[in-house]
This record gives C-alpha cells, sequence and structure tokens, in this order.
C-alpha cells in the first residue's frame, strides 16, 4: 500500500470491507495497534477502536472525524475519518490520545459551573463545524467566528503560514493594521506552544516591543492567542482581540488550546486529504496529471467546443533507461514534462499518459491551431539536452481533433491521436501527424 503521504504526517490508514473487516493497513496502525500489517488482515476494526461513551465528537453516519479509543485499554485515542470507496472504506486515523485527555479534564473542569456549560457547547460544536469545512479559508473563517463568541471578543484573526515561509490573515481582520508583524505574533505562542494571555499595554510591550504602542493605538486592551500546532506542524496561530478592559479566568487558556487543537487536526486532515487525492490523479515521477484525470478533463470539454488530444512518444527512450538507467530515464521524463509545459498555453492540460507517453488535452478553434501547438513542443523538445550524456530528445507525436458537438468518448480521440503518432514513429519518428477525419 502506496502511503507516503500519511507516513509523512504519521496516520494510519486502514482498508475495511463493508462488513468491518480489515482487508489492509500500513505499519503506523499496526504499530499502534501493538502488532503487525500482516496480523490486522481478516479482523474487525470494531475489535480494535470502540467510541467513547462520553465523546465530545459524536459517532455519527458520515465521514467524520470521530475521536475513537483502544479497544484493549481506553486509554489511548486516535482521530478518525472514513471515505467510501466502491466495495470499501478507507479510514484515516492519527493519534489524539493528549488531546482526548485535555478534552476529557477540560470537560471535567467544565461540568464544576454552570457558566461553562456553554463554552462546553461551543467546543462541541466547533469540532461539528470545523470538521464540516472543505478548504483551509473556510476552516479559518469558522475558528476566527468560534473563538470570538466563545471569548466574547470584538474581533479574531487567524493566521496561517503560506507556503512561501511568509504568514497571512486567513480569516478576520488584524486590528493592528501591520504595526506589527505578524511573524511576531505567531513566534508568541508557536515557539513555546502554548497559549498567551495579554492583558494591557504594558504585558504587551514586554512581550513583543513595539506590541503595547500598537495596541494602544488601535484601541486593544487585551488578547489571547493560541498556536495550530498538530504534531510536528506548526500552521500558524489565532488571536482574539478585546477593545474592552478584561481579565481572563483559569479556564481561558485550556478553552483556547481545545479550539486550536480541534483546528490544528482538522487542518492536517484536509492537508492529507489533499495529498491523497494530489497523488491519485498525478504521476509521481513528473509531478504532471495522470491517466485518470487527462480522461476526466477531455471529457468534460468534448462536445461542449472544439478541441484536440496531442499524443507525444519520445522517440528513442527505451534505449537510454537500457543504457544509462532508470533514474536518468526518470530526469529524461521530467525534463520532457517541463519542455511540453513551456510550449502550451495557460489553461492546456499536459499529463503523462505512462512509459514515455504524454497526451496534451486543449481547446482549440480548429485544426491548424492544433497542429500549431504540436509544433511548438517539438521544437522544445529538440533543444539541447540536460545532460550530456542523455541525447536530445525527440518525439513522435499524433494530433487528433473534435469539432464542437462530437459524440467522442475521451478515450476514443486519445486512440485516434495515438494512431497518429504511431505513423508520425513509422515514418522515422521526429514529426507531427494528424489523425484520419
Amino acid at each position: 500500500m502506496d502511503d507516503g503521504g500519511a507516513a509523512a504526517l504519521r496516520v494510519g490508514v486502514v482498508h475495511v470491507d463493508r462488513r468491518g473487516v480489515i482487508r489492509e493497513a500500513n505499519d503506523w496502525f499496526a504499530e499502534w495497534v501493538g502488532t503487525t500489517a500482516d496480523d490486522l488482515v481478516g479482523r474487525s476494526i470494531d475489535d480494535l477502536l470502540v467510541h467513547p461513551e462520553d465523546d465530545l465528537l459524536p459517532a455519527e453516519s458520515g465521514g467524520g472525524p470521530w475521536m475513537m479509543l483502544d479497544a484493549a485499554t481506553l486509554d489511548r485515542a486516535v482521530m478518525v475519518t472514513r471515505q467510501r470507496e466502491v466495495d470499501h472504506e478507507v479510514l484515516v486515523v492519527s493519534e489524539a490520545s493528549t488531546r482526548w485527555q485535555a478534552l476529557a479534564d477540560l470537560r471535567r473542569r467544565y461540568a464544576l459551573a454552570d457558566r461553562t456549560r456553554t463554552r462546553l457547547q461551543l467546543v462541541m460544536d466547533s469540532a461539528i463545524a470545523l470538521s464540516s469545512a472543505t478548504t483551509e479559508t473556510r476552516l479559518a473563517e469558522i475558528l476566527a467566528d468560534t473563538t470570538a463568541r466563545a471569548y466574547r471578543a470584538e474581533e479574531s484573526t487567524v493566521y496561517l503560514h503560506q507556503p512561501d515561509g511568509t504568514s497571512a490573515v486567513v480569516a478576520g481582520r488584524n486590528p493592528l493594521n501591520g504595526t506589527i508583524d505578524p511573524e511576531s505574533l505567531i513566534a508568541l505562542v508557536n515557539a513555546p506552544h502554548q497559549v498567551r494571555k495579554v492583558v494591557g499595554e504594558a504585558e504587551g510591550e514586554a512581550l513583543v516591543p513595539g506590541l503595547g504602542a500598537a495596541m494602544q493605538r488601535a484601541g486593544v486592551h487585551a488578547l489571547v492567542a493560541a498556536p495550530l500546532h498538530h504534531e510536528e506542524i506548526d500552521f500558524g496561530a489565532f488571536v482574539s482581540w478585546f477593545h474592552h478592559d478584561r481579565t481572563f479566568d483559569d479556564e481561558a487558556a485550556p478553552l483556547a488550546e481545545a479550539l486550536a487543537n480541534q483546528a490544528a487536526q482538522a487542518l492536517a486532515t484536509l492537508r492529507l486529504q489533499s495529498r491523497l487525492a494530489h497523488a491519485a490523479m498525478h504521476d509521481e515521477v513528473t509531478g504532471l496529471p495522470n491517466r485518470r484525470l487527462l480522461e476526466a478533463e477531455l471529457g468534460g470539454i468534448i462536445g461542449t467546443s472544439p478541441c484536440a488530444a496531442i499524443f507525444i512518444d519520445l522517440d528513442g527512450f527505451k534505449a537510454v533507461n537500457d543504457r544509462l538507467g532508470h533514474q536518468a530515464g526518470d530526469r529524461m521524463l521530467r525534463d520532457a514534462g517541463l519542455r511540453i509545459l513551456s510550449a502550451v498555453r495557460a489553461g492546456d492540460l499536459v499529463a503523462r499518459y505512462g512509459g514515455d507517453e504524454f497526451v496534451l488535452a486543449c481547446e482549440v478553434a480548429d485544426q491548424a491551431v492544433a497542429m500549431e501547438i504540436a509544433g511548438r513542443i517539438l521544437d522544445v523538445l529538440r533543444g539541447d539536452p540536460v545532460e550530456t550524456s542523455v541525447p536530445p530528445l525527440r518525439a513522435s507525436i499524433g494530433v487528433a481533433v473534435a469539432p464542437e458537438g462530437s459524440r467522442l468518448l475521451a478515450e476514443q480521440l486519445i486512440r485516434r491521436a495515438d494512431l497518429a503518432m504511431y505513423r508520425a514513429k513509422s515514418a522515422g519518428g521526429d514529426r507531427v501527424v494528424v489523425a484520419d477525419a
């Protein structure tokens, strides 16, 4: 089982049939339950994981997430989400014992007084709301709204780390209006991985130079901030701002930690799902869309507008693989993919079809446009090789065009382009041939 994305986030992936019998499980989950992946096959998932009686995250129908306990000890917990496939289900399982204990302790403390019951309900509601988010932006919006209501703050801000290493406001408004670098605020809670409560300008100035002055200008009297951290991943932080005098009781920090942990868990799940979805639709070697995504995209445009399938087969690739090895072959494939991408237009889809074959799906006004694109691809592939030990790239290219209103299936149009490519290869390669009408 390919669970590289799951291993990177340290989660279990378990395939079960409709009766709950395990078909396949990865090593992480096997280690968590104290056995081997092979020994898990044939066992019921219900013998390993159970829903707690007083779960803060109710076990309801749907994809989850749910908190579930180790059936053998009831003192360890995991978060479980479910994805239904045609004939089985895929469970994504992640360690949550610390959070389970924290939430259980928090619940017991809340039960001591009536005034804390609203906060408990808020934690429960936020778990359900956060689990319903399908994008990081929507999740951040839910978190900002939830934390503002939880603390009766005038506003809350959610900062998330961006791929380029910076941090951005994803939800809410930053009342400090850029006078303090967001990274400084995030570092307050991310470095120690703990909640910070700031009351008064003097306390703010002592924590971050300039923060007290910025609070005064913005009319902020207090703030509470919490890190969005899960396992080894720092996602960012949330900050709730108060424009009135505010003190914090002993429950303020645990509440912030619970809400932040829920959000971080949901973020981790979203990113894992995104990685798994991307892996299912993209080629591992080149990073390009794969055959499944190509056929889905091409099927969506055939008939609605004139379009073309351009089939590209590298000439002499097998000889490179045989002589220099698969690593050199993979580098050649990546180089070819990048060159093809440089020759096409925005909106055109380049996919690795298999082996040394690439297919371009594109909307075109007529056959002449398709031929022009194919010609550009042929030219860029003829450029100097990246490695001197590798021969120059050459390709046989077949072009098939479907007019608007065509009733062809995606695989039929690709097949026509494939046949045209074989005619190009039979003629000596390094050329473009158009499919018969």
